[in-house]
């Protein structure tokens, strides 16, 4: 049987295998949140020969300002922050959608089509679309939910 270690302070201490991989995803969540959100980095695709800078999930104001974002003046910071964690977290919530209820996020909420719309393209009832939506919502609040946002989302 492997012994496992995780080196608390100075000290290494055995541990289990289980609670060694649990402390070191913990370790790696915790990068990421500390250090490869805030910087950018280069992608390389070696087939295209293409070279393409990826810009860092934390953004700073003047930042934004060049990009064209326009802060109103009774806009609080705190509120623009929480808004950009908020689009982050949809994001990655976004990615737990099988294609078919992405596609209809992108129908309802990109593309502005109603739910009537939606259900004549996909030749289905909009009672079906609407039932479709009401599933895709309850998961992306429960995504948000496990992530400590649950007075941001109405409940219904």
């Amino acid at each position: 049987m492997s012994e496992f270690f995780i080196k608390i302070g100075k000290e290494r201490v055995c541990v289990s295998e289980e609670i060694y991989k649990e402390y070191y995803k913990m370790k790696r969540r915790e990068r990421y949140l500390e250090e490869d959100i805030k910087v950018g980095r280069i992608a390389v695709d070696p087939e295209a020969e293409t070279v393409d800078f990826i810009p860092s999930k934390e953004d700073s104001i003047n930042r934004l300002i060049e990009l064209g974002a326009d802060f109103e003046d009774d806009q609080i910071i705190e509120d623009i922050l929480c808004d950009k964690a908020t689009m982050l977290i949809l994001q990655e919530a976004m990615t737990e959608l099988n294609e078919k209820e992405q596609e209809l996020i992108q129908a309802l909420y990109y593309k502005d089509l109603t739910v009537r719309e939606v259900a004549k393209e996909e030749n289905i009832s909009h009672v079906a679309v609407v039932k479709r939506h009401k599933k895709v919502l309850d998961k992306l609040k429960k995504y948000f939910f496990n992530f400590g946002y649950q007075t941001i989302l109405p409940v219904g």
